[in-house]
């Protein structure tokens, strides 16, 4: 079991919530056309665009304490194990990624 993965019931919970946290988006993957405008508005005050490269970087610039909630989304969920664990290694205790990105994300909505 990955305790590290999320999906969309998690996600959704944590968004209708309007939990503080950093939503990491890589590739180009939009969820905002799934919700309402104060969660888009909170959606937009909590997403960082970024590559995969950035990612650390994107994260250590906003200067969130090591127990702040990130979420790192990606198109197909290949890459956001790998950059989860480099966020556990600098000392960030609540990182998560969604299982299976974008994708995975909207074939668990459609069920």
């Amino acid at each position: 079991m990955d305790f590290n993965s999320i999906g969309y019931f998690q996600f959704n919970n944590l968004l209708q919530s309007r939990i503080p946290l950093l939503l990491l988006v890589l590739d180009n993957v939009d969820v905002k056309p799934w919700f309402n405008s104060m969660i888009k508005m909170h959606l937009e005050n909590i997403t960082i665009f970024c590559d995969q490269d950035r990612v650390v970087v994107s994260v250590e610039n906003k200067k969130v304490p090591s127990n702040f909630g990130i979420v790192v989304l990606d198109a197909d969920g290949t890459k956001t194990p790998t950059i989860v664990r480099q966020l556990e290694q600098l000392g960030f205790t609540n990182a998560y990624y969604v299982k299976g990105g974008f994708q995975g994300l909207s074939a668990e909505r459609e069920s």
